[in-house]
C-alpha cells in the first residue's frame, strides 16, 4: 500500500560504534497515515516520477487560496524541472516590479491569456503542464480539460490535502493575495467533486501507439493464416463498404482519444446517481491516494472479432485488483432502445458494481507466478478491501507460491477477476467501444467452452504467437512475449 514512499522516510541511520548497525524507525498504522495523507504519488514515486517525466501529463491544481497550491506547485516543478510550464491567471497581475496587483474587470483577459498559454504549451509538447488557478466549478476546469483531450495529454486533478483546506477562517489568513473571508465562504459554496466520466488506467502516447500498430499487425496476420477469418470478416467489411484491413480501425470511433486506456470504474454522465456512485469509489482512501500513480501491467495478447478488436492485458500488481470495478461477468447488452441506451464508450457499464464500503469479509484466493495470476472464480463478489485499525488496505488472503515444475506461461486464457481488462484498439464502422469489453467476455466464454469440450480449434504457432480461430470472425492472438506497459491511474473528463 505504501509501496512508492521513499524508504529513507521510514529508516534512520544512527550513530554506533559498530558501522554495520542500523537501527530501523518502526512507525505505527496512525504515523504511517499522517505520512500518506500528505503525500502523492507522483511527487514521491520514483517509478511513477519517472514514467511522468517521459509521458504528456497536465497536473490541473484545485483548491482555495491558502490551502496549500503553491506548495505542491513547486515541488511539482522541482521534480519535472526538464520540461514544465506553470500557466496561472495570477500571473497576468504581476506588475514589473513583481508586485501582485489584482484588477477584477480584467480578470476575463487574465484566464484567457492562461488558457492560450497552456494552448501553446500543449502544441509544443511540454511534458508536464501545470494550470496553477482555484479551478472550483467545472466551467473553470473544462477549457483544460478539452486542450488535453486534443493533444493526448493524460490528466491529474491535485488538490492539497491540508486539514485546513475547507476551513475558511485558516485560509482567510494563509492566503497571500489577501483574499477576503466572504469571497471565500462563496468560493467553499460553490466546491464540490469533478465527476470524471470513467476512472482509468491511461498509457501514454508513445506507448499507445506501439500498442495500436501491434495490434493492427497481428489483425492483418491473422488475415492471412486464417483464410475463413478474412471470408468472415470480407462479408461484412462488403456490407459496410470498407476493406477488411480497414474493417478494425480506431478511425471508425464517434470519439478517437489520442491515447489508449482501460476503464476501471464507468460512471458515465453526470446525475445524482453517479454522484454517489463517485462517492463511494473515490472516497474510498486507497482508490483516493493510488490517483496518480503508475501500475505497471502487460498486453498478453488480443481479440478479434467482427466488431472489435482489443489488446488484453494482465495486471500483476495488487494495487490495480483493488481499483478494478468493472464487472468481469457482464452479459452483452440485447440490443433494444432501453437498453442500447445504457451504452458508453468507456468500456461496458457495471449493472453490478462492487460497493467499496468498510468491513467487508472475502475468501480471495490468488495464485500468482512470476509472470501471471489466476483468480478463484468461486470468490464473494465483496470488494478486496477491508478495514484494519480504521486503514482500507487490499487484502489477499491467501498467495499459493508456483512449484518449480509449474509451466509458467501467458498461453492460459485468463478467467474471473480482471479478466475483462482490455484497450481498444479498433472498431468497426458504427460500433461502439464500449462493444470490446462485451467481446472479450464472449472471447472469455469461447475459451473456456474449447478447453472444457476439449475442441479442436485451428490454430497457428510461431515464434511470436500463438493464434486460435474460433469461427464466425472471432480469433484470439496470444503473445509469447507479452508487452510490458506503464499506466497512469486518473479519471476522464467530459
Amino acid at each position: 500500500m505504501f509501496d512508492w514512499i521513499f524508504p529513507s522516510f521510514f529508516m534512520q541511520n544512527t550513530t554506533s560504534t559498530k558501522k554495520s548497525q542500523t537501527a530501523i524507525r518502526i512507525l505505527n498504522v496512525q504515523q504511517l497515515d499522517d505520512l500518506y495523507s500528505l503525500s502523492h504519488p507522483f511527487i514521491t514515486c520514483p517509478d511513477t516520477i519517472a514514467h511522468l517525466r517521459q509521458t504528456k501529463v497536465m497536473f490541473l491544481m484545485r483548491g482555495l487560496p491558502g490551502s496549500g497550491k503553491s506548495t505542491l506547485v513547486n515541488i511539482l516543478k522541482r521534480v519535472y524541472s526538464k520540461s514544465c510550464i506553470v500557466c496561472s491567471a495570477d500571473n497576468y497581475f504581476i506588475n514589473d516590479q513583481g508586485v501582485y496587483d489584482f484588477n477584477r474587470d480584467k480578470l476575463g483577459e487574465a484566464h484567457r491569456v492562461c488558457q492560450q498559454q497552456a494552448d501553446d504549451a500543449c502544441k509544443n509538447s511540454i511534458l508536464a503542464v501545470i494550470i496553477d488557478n482555484t479551478n472550483i466549478r467545472m466551467d473553470e476546469c473544462r477549457p483544460y480539460l478539452q486542450k488535453a483531450s486534443n493533444y493526448g495529454y493524460i490528466v491529474i486533478i491535485v488538490e492539497p490535502r491540508t486539514d485546513w483546506k475547507r476551513d475558511a477562517n485558516v485560509l482567510t489568513l494563509r492566503n497571500t493575495h489577501q483574499v477576503p473571508a466572504d469571497v471565500i465562504v462563496g468560493r467553499l459554496r460553490q466546491y464540490h467533486p469533478i465527476v470524471p466520466f470513467y476512472f482509468g488506467l491511461f498509457l501514454n502516447h508513445e506507448q499507445s501507439t506501439y500498442v495500436l500498430q501491434q495490434a493492427y499487425d497481428y489483425y492483418l496476420q491473422a488475415l492471412q493464416v486464417f483464410p475463413q477469418l478474412k471470408k468472415d470478416l470480407e462479408r461484412i467489411s462488403r456490407d459496410k463498404n470498407i476493406s477488411v484491413n480497414g474493417l478494425l480501425s480506431r478511425s471508425n470511433m464517434s470519439v478517437q482519444p489520442k491515447i489508449l486506456h482501460c476503464t476501471v470504474k464507468f460512471l458515465g454522465k453526470v446525475s445524482d446517481q453517479n454522484r454517489n456512485d463517485y462517492s463511494n469509489y473515490a472516497g474510498n482512501r486507497l482508490i483516493s491516494h493510488l490517483l496518480g500513480k503508475m501500475c505497471p501491467g502487460y498486453v498478453v495478447g488480443f481479440t478479434i472479432t467482427p466488431r472489435t478488436l482489443g489488446a488484453r492485458l494482465l495486471f500483476t500488481d495488487r494495487n490495480v485488483w483493488a481499483l478494478w470495478a468493472q464487472d468481469d461477468n457482464e452479459l452483452p447488452a440485447k440490443d433494444s432502445p432501453s437498453q442500447a441506451s445504457s451504452n458508453h464508450s468507456g468500456g461496458g457499464d457495471n449493472k453490478k458494481q462492487r460497493s467499496y464500503r468498510r468491513n467487508n469479509k472475502s475468501n480471495v484466493t490468488a495464485t500468482t507466478t512470476a509472470d501471471n495470476f489466476n483468480v478463484d472464480d468461486a470468490y464473494d463478489t465483496s470488494p478486496m478491501v477491508r478495514s484494519v485499525a480504521d486503514d482500507d488496505v487490499l487484502l489477499v488472503d491467501k498467495f499459493i507460491p508456483p512449484s518449480e515444475s509449474d509451466e509458467i506461461s501467458f498461453l492460459h486464457p485468463t478467467f474471473g477477476f480482471l479478466s475483462r481488462a482490455h484497450l481498444t484498439c479498433g472498431v468497426a464502422p458504427g460500433v461502439s467501444a464500449a462493444k470490446t469489453g462485451e467481446d472479450m467476455t464472449e472471447m472469455i466464454r469461447k475459451e473456456n467452452n474449447s478447453l472444457q469440450r476439449k475442441t479442436q480449434l485451428l490454430d497457428s504457432d510461431n515464434e511470436h504467437t500463438v493464434m486460435k480461430f474460433f469461427g464466425d470472425g472471432h480469433c484470439v492472438v496470444y503473445l509469447k512475449d507479452p508487452i510490458p506497459i506503464e499506466t497512469i491511474f486518473s479519471g476522464c473528463f467530459h
